[in-house]
């Protein structure tokens, strides 16, 4: 009987290498802005509420009344379900090596946002950490693409 072939996904070809260093690192930028983003809202919710008399102030609680910080929580919400998405495509030890990336956009959005001082040995540790995630992903992108292409 002539039937249609299915589409056989395991036999496609692996995309070219930019093609997968572009998705993953849109992917890995969206989910790292998300959490950035979730902190800054966060911290903002802590602020408000640092003075609000509470037994459990120690616990966080009491950042809960502030409305900076619900926004946080959904921001960090979407930011996990970005992350599954971009494990589905990218192994685990590339995608968590570029989440050091938040070592660098905390601190400069704390900067930008709270006024807060980042001190010169930070700055050094900012410059390691971006030394770092090239000298991981780099590599990894490379290895990867030869997996996908021998397979």
């Amino acid at each position: 009987m002539n039937q249609p072939s299915e589409p056989n996904p395991g036999n496609r070809p692996a995309p070219p290498l930019w093609q997968w260093t572009v998705r993953a690192f849109a992917g890995l930028m969206l989910t790292a802005l998300l959490a950035a983003a979730s902190e800054m809202f966060f911290k903002k919710g802590a602020m408000e509420t640092k003075d609000l008399p509470c037994a459990l102030t120690w616990l966080g609680f009491t950042a809960l009344q502030s409305w900076w910080v619900w926004p946080g929580m959904l921001i960090q919400i979407l930011g996990m379900a970005s992350y599954a998405a971009v494990l589905r495509k990218i192994p685990l030890y590339i995608a968590f090596s570029f989440m050091s990336i938040l070592h660098v956009m905390i601190p400069i959005g704390a900067r930008i946002f709270f006024d807060e001082r980042i001190s010169s040995r930070r700055w050094g540790g900012i410059v390691l950490v971006l030394a770092g995630i090239w000298i991981i992903a780099k590599p990894a992108s490379r290895i990867e693409a030869d997996v996908k292409r021998e397979i």
